[in-house]
């Protein structure tokens, strides 16, 4: 009999992989699972987790003997929001509109970080 879901499809999979964004050394499932707010899962159930974020490419396996395995984000918050912005220009058939309409949804501060990054590429 399958138990009752106490989060939406995908938020145990987001919380983990904060957790192992903010850790500076791989965790163990169990250190994850205690490190997870709100209702604590089952180690079975963060294990699935971290195999489906693995199979995504989203986590990296460190087998340290047949019993002890830890994780470790494959990439930090910012590198994945990158590449999933990249990926979103290449699958559009109109790179230059998706652009616009991105820099033109910027606030104030977001689009003067974006025109000081872009600067020292004017000189190129």
């Amino acid at each position: 009999m399958a138990g009752i879901r106490t989060r939406n499809r995908g938020e145990l999979e987001g919380a983990i992989l904060r957790i192992l964004r903010q850790s500076t050394t791989p965790m163990s499932a169990n250190e994850i699972r205690d490190a997870v707010t709100g209702e604590t899962p089952a180690t079975t159930t963060v294990l699935t987790a971290l195999d489906r974020l693995y199979d995504k490419g989203d986590v990296i396996r460190f087998q340290e003997s047949p019993r002890k395995v830890r994780f470790a984000a494959a990439q930090s918050a910012a590198e994945s929001a990158s590449a999933a912005m990249l990926l979103a220009l290449e699958q559009n058939e109109d790179r230059r509109a998706v652009l616009l309409k991105f820099a033109g949804d910027l606030g104030d501060a977001d689009a003067q970080l974006l025109r000081s990054a872009l600067k020292p590429r004017r000189g190129e």
